[in-house]
């Protein structure tokens, strides 16, 4: 088994709400803003598709072409892929990995999770984040008391010490988001408008860069 990413988590969400083309799929990565704040290059999406693609876990269903565009080739999501999607989403939400971005994608598209599943879901990572914190916290006090900490390293637990309550924090603040967040956000879909306003956006930026 693969260790789960937001770029796979991203893809296979999209598929288990409904087939999309792989132009809708850089799109939505593109109005959300994934790059900011999930680490996940859009460039790599059409590359990471075909190699779920090649992994069994999603598989073309038609082509479509609108007017002189290009065709474009409908993808969803297989019985494999959605089992891969529950391991890897239940990962994300209950690994206690501060750096890891793979419960945001994880979170932005819950496909089949409601909020009680999620909560209980991030109930453990909660649980093993404040382990974590408990064992560093006791770990710092130890070596400290032994006189085996200089300054570098006391910096260095601080530093982490910030991260897992940062963390803990951010679950506090999420319990009361998780009913809206279970029920999806068509903004985090692509529209049909879509495609014409990021057009309409690219020429007033052309224009105005021009002038």
């Amino acid at each position: 088994m693969r260790d789960a990413n937001p770029v796979r988590l991203l893809i296979l969400g999209l598929l288990a709400g409904g087939p999309l083309h792989g132009h809708q799929i850089r799109r939505t990565a593109e109005i959300t803003g994934i790059e900011q704040w999930g680490e996940v290059k859009v460039g790599a999406l059409y590359g990471m598709l075909h190699r779920l693609e090649g992994e069994g876990l999603v598989e073309p269903m038609r082509t479509e072409q609108q007017g002189n565009r290009p065709r474009r080739t409908v993808y969803r999501i297989t019985d494999a892929g959605r089992a891969e999607l529950a391991i890897h989403r239940d990962r994300a939400l209950t690994q206690p990995i501060v750096s890891s971005t793979t419960v945001e994608a994880a979170l932005k598209w819950p496909a089949g999770l409601d909020a009680e599943a999620l909560t209980d879901r991030l109930s453990l990572r909660r649980e093993a984040l404040a382990a974590k914190l408990a064992e560093l916290l006791a770990g710092r006090e130890l070596h400290q008391q032994e006189g085996h900490l200089s300054a570098a390293s006391l910096a260095g637990y601080r530093r982490a010490e910030l991260h897992l309550k940062a963390e803990l924090a951010w679950h506090a603040d999420l319990e009361g988001m998780l009913p809206e967040i279970a029920r999806g956000d068509d903004r985090d879909r692509p529209t049909r408008g879509t495609e014409h306003d990021s057009k309409v956006t690219r020429i007033r930026q052309r224009k105005s860069t021009a002038s």
